[in-house]
This record gives structure tokens, C-alpha cells and sequence, in this order.
């Protein structure tokens, strides 16, 4: 792929690029991606879809350019629970980094581009010197520095798969979860849905378990291309049209390449109840039961055949103890 697709026009570059000074550590932590999200005092007030990474003495070079997927504000304490697990900094530290003031602002980073030949400031037009906080940057300096840019993100993309039955609540659980580690949810059958003719939405019931999974594999790698860490929510086994439970075939789960496996369980008296009322259908507490009896027990075989660890919770866990959980290994 040539990376300088994925970059806007010249003409936009200057809306959309901005240089911002940061320490070695920090620069570090972004490099390996422990470090998700760019805190700062001020925001530029164009939209930046790029952030051309500057780092301090004793570096003193441009090291690395890193792609903005998201930029928020908010209450300070609020915008560290939500942000800690990816911040690559200490409580303490943010504490010092915010004093004084009630709201905080920061960065989501998508893929980071290591420049292969750091550059000076001397490098870019104009007399620079090093921002304190930011400013932005022409369309002759983004040309010079995305020429030095590496072809590929610094890490390879995360995955992390959520398995569960229909009406357990991984989607809604998801959803949540993955704002906390910067990462971006994607359900299974989304991803199967847009590579098909049909829609298929609502169905539970899938015509041709072995060709929808190689879909999600195809739609998968676009989205890993697009963004470094994926939540995809999905199940580990599949009612086909037969009505039979259908185990997913391990070389799918070997070919996603997660970096956790998670499970989520709940009374299936109450996932009956669920599906009743989200899709007027009323199910078999029976075959809830075995459902998810076949899908624990994939889960567990699955784990063992690829080497990745499975981690089991109820589904009544909160966000925040779901996200310290799984995103502990995985930033």
C-alpha cells in the first residue's frame, strides 16, 4: 500500500497538521503504544488530523508524525477516569500537568509514523523554535516531513475479541470499554454485513457460517489498516440455518490475531428476557442454556489452540473494571 494515499491534499495540509513539543518519555510511550492519548492545556482550534511530534532535549529532533482520530474536552477528573489506562503517565503527574484548572483537553492518537532520518527544526521553513505549546505546519514542511515519514505504523494493529451469546450485552459493554483504552468497537456482524449483497440484519440465523467468517477476516484486515487498536464484539460459535449451535473454525480466530480473548456470561433467564424484548422473539431458556454452554467451551478450546489467554466475566462488570481487566497487557 502507498502510504501517501492515505494523506489529504496538499491544500489541506496546512488546516490539518500541527507541531507539538514533547519529552522522551512520553515520546516513548507513544512510540509503543502505551501512550493513546496526547493531553494538553490548549487545543488548536482548526481540526488537526495530524500531530508532527517534536521531541525535547536532549533529542532535540522530529521524531515521529501520529494521526488524530479524536479530540475532547472536559471536567479534569472526569477526562482521567477516562483516559488513565492509556495515559501513559501517572495520577500524580496529571494532577501537576492540570493544577489549577477545572477542565482538561486531549489528543486520541490513531497510528504513529516513526520519521526514519529525525529531522531538525532547522529543516522545516522559516526560523523555528521549539513550540510551547503548538503551531501549525505549511504545506511545504508536511511535504518534507511525510517524505521522511516510514511507510508503516510503528506497531502492528491490537485486536481484542469479546465473545458472547445474542442478548448478553458484550455490544452495549463494548461500547463503553473501548473509549477507555482508545480503542475502536467493531462488531463481527457489522463487518460481515457490509461485505455482503444482503442485509442481514436482525437475523440470527446464519445461511453459510465458513464464507461470512472469511469476510469478517477480509473486513477486518481494511479496519486494522485504518485504525491500531480494534474491540471486535462477535461469538465464538454461531446458530446456522439449521438451528444447530456451530463452532467458528479455530483458523479464523488464529488468523484475526488477538491479543486477548474475553467471554461474556449472564443468567440466561435473563438474556431471554433481553432478546424478548429488543427483538420480539421469544427463545428456548433450554437452548439459551446450551448456547452458551457451547460457547464457553469453544472460547476455552480456542485458547488453547492458539496460545492467547481468555478471560471470563459475568456481564453485570462495569466498564471500568472490564477495560483494567483486558487493556492491562494490551497497551
Amino acid at each position: 500500500m502507498n502510504n501517501t494515499q492515505k494523506f489529504p491534499p496538499e491544500s489541506d495540509f496546512v488546516k490539518q497538521a500541527a507541531l507539538i513539543s514533547i519529552h522522551p518519555e512520553h515520546i516513548d510511550n507513544i512510540m509503543s503504544g502505551k501512550k493513546v492519548f496526547e493531553y494538553r492545556k490548549i487545543l488548536p482550534r482548526r481540526d488537526i488530523s495530524f500531530l508532527v511530534l517534536y521531541c525535547t532535549a536532549p533529542v532535540k529532533k522530529i521524531l515521529a508524525v501520529a494521526e488524530v482520530v479524536d479530540r475532547v474536552t472536559g471536567l479534569s477528573e472526569y477526562v482521567w477516569n477516562a483516559t488513565s489506562l492509556g495515559s501513559g503517565i501517572s495520577h500524580c503527574a496529571y494532577r501537576d500537568y492540570y493544577s489549577a484548572r477545572r477542565h482538561a483537553s486531549y489528543f486520541v492518537l490513531g497510528n504513529v509514523y516513526k520519521i526514519t532520518d529525525p529531522m531538525s527544526l532547522s529543516d522545516l521553513s522559516g526560523n523555528r523554535t521549539p513550540p510551547r505549546s503548538f503551531y501549525y505546519l505549511s504545506n511545504v514542511d508536511m511535504k518534507v516531513i511525510f517524505g521522511r515519514q516510514s511507510a508503516n505504523p510503528a506497531n502492528s494493529p491490537a485486536v481484542l475479541f469479546v465473545g458472547g451469546v445474542h442478548g448478553v450485552g458484550k455490544t452495549s459493554l463494548c461500547r463503553k470499554v473501548s473509549k477507555l483504552g482508545g480503542y475502536r468497537h467493531i462488531s463481527a456482524s457489522f463487518l460481515i454485513r457490509i461485505g455482503q449483497e444482503k442485509d442481514i440484519q436482525g437475523k440470527k440465523e446464519v445461511e453459510n457460517v465458513v464464507k461470512n467468517q472469511l469476510i469478517l477476516l477480509q473486513n477486518l484486515k481494511i479496519a486494522k489498516a485504518e485504525y491500531p487498536r480494534v474491540l471486535l464484539d462477535g461469538h465464538f460459535t454461531l446458530i446456522n440455518d439449521r438451528n444447530e449451535i456451530e463452532p467458528v473454525n479455530v483458523q479464523i480466530f488464529d488468523a484475526m490475531n488477538p491479543r486477548e480473548l474475553v467471554l461474556i456470561k449472564g443468567f440466561p433467564s435473563k438474556i431471554v428476557d433481553r432478546l424478548k424484548d429488543r427483538d420480539h422473539k421469544k427463545w428456548d431458556i433450554s437452548f439459551v442454556k446450551e448456547f452458551q454452554a457451547a460457547e464457553e467451551k469453544h472460547a476455552q478450546y480456542v485458547s488453547e489452540q492458539i496460545g492467547v489467554p481468555l478471560h471470563i466475566f459475568d456481564n453485570h462488570i462495569t466498564p471500568s473494571s472490564l477495560a483494567r481487566a483486558i487493556y492491562k497487557n494490551a497497551l
